[in-house]
């Protein structure tokens, strides 16, 4: 199943079944959806239009708030080695978030708009909405510890 924002109308999110294709809303947010990431084997971190963060349960279909980022999240990206999530926002700041707890810290500084993404090797990599600027992908090392 694949988990998707905004296919039907804003705030709509949708479970597609690719194999059988079809789609159907499982939850209607408040706002439009902005990203999302899995952080567990059931719950998903949806970043919503304005900087809401919403943990939410597959299996339940449930939503719950978990934080305010106070702007809008271009991106989520959850490291599995430390449970973090780092959310890109149009501030171009990079801060790290809990999922669960709904604590937030800051962590880097994009040099431009663009998305952030972890990587098996230890980084937070940032690609520019302006990807065909030659240069302009940078990694930041990721915390070694909690």
């Amino acid at each position: 199943m694949l988990y998707v924002g905004n296919s039907t109308a804003n705030g709509e999110f949708n479970r597609a079944d690719l194999v059988g294709g079809t789609q159907e809303v499982v939850n209607k947010f408040p706002a439009r959806v902005h990203a999302s990431a899995p952080v567990s084997p059931v719950h998903l971190l949806v970043a919503l239009e304005g900087g809401a963060l919403q943990r939410y349960n597959v299996v339940t279909q449930i939503a719950t708030p978990v934080a305010e980022l106070g702007a809008h999240a271009t991106s989520l990206s959850h490291d599995p080695f430390t449970n973090k999530v780092y959310a890109s926002l149009s501030t171009l700041e990079v801060v790290i978030v809990d999922a669960f707890t709904g604590d937030i810290e800051d962590f880097q500084m994009m040099p431009g708009k663009g998305r952030v993404a972890v990587s098996p090797s230890g980084k937070l990599y940032f690609m520019p909405a302006d990807y065909f600027a030659p240069g302009d992908i940078l990694a930041w090392d990721l915390p070694l510890s909690l």
